[in-house]
């Protein structure tokens, strides 16, 4: 989605800015050290979810660094609540999808099996995400 939507909105696509972390708070330090040290200086972070995204923030306030916007997944509850949050969250309704997963696999326990014994085990599910926008604090 972030490739897609940088060709689209005509920017350029670096790749060396994407980094990767092990999802720790150490590790987000690490990875936001290669970005913060990269000759393109951040404007703005989009981090797999509230998590590291708070691991980061804290990381660049120690830092005194301003100006760096957070984009982040999860949408944590807490988060309205925080002095420092990301600009907007994207919300992936887990409760939906684990919904959607025990329908599933009660489905699959209550069916009979074909003819040749055979049971069928793909589904394609969508559960479809939103973008929720801070409130300006």
């Amino acid at each position: 989605g972030y490739i897609k939507a940088m060709i689209s909105n005509r920017l350029k696509f670096d790749p060396s800015l994407i980094v990767s972390c092990d999802l720790s708070e150490s590790g987000t330090i690490e990875a936001m050290d290669n970005l913060i040290n990269h000759r393109r200086k951040p404007t703005a972070v989009v981090t797999f979810n509230d998590y590291v995204a708070l691991f980061a923030i804290r990381h660049t306030k120690s830092l005194g660094l301003t100006g760096i916007d957070f984009v982040s997944y999860a949408n944590l509850p807490i988060i309205k609540y925080m002095d420092y949050s990301p600009i907007a969250s994207v919300e992936q309704f887990p409760h939906k999808q684990g919904k959607k997963a025990a329908d599933i696999l009660i489905d699959l326990i209550n069916r009979q099996k074909s003819e040749a014994g055979v049971e069928q085990a793909y589904f394609n599910v969508v559960v479809a995400s939103e973008l929720i926008v801070s409130d300006p604090k």
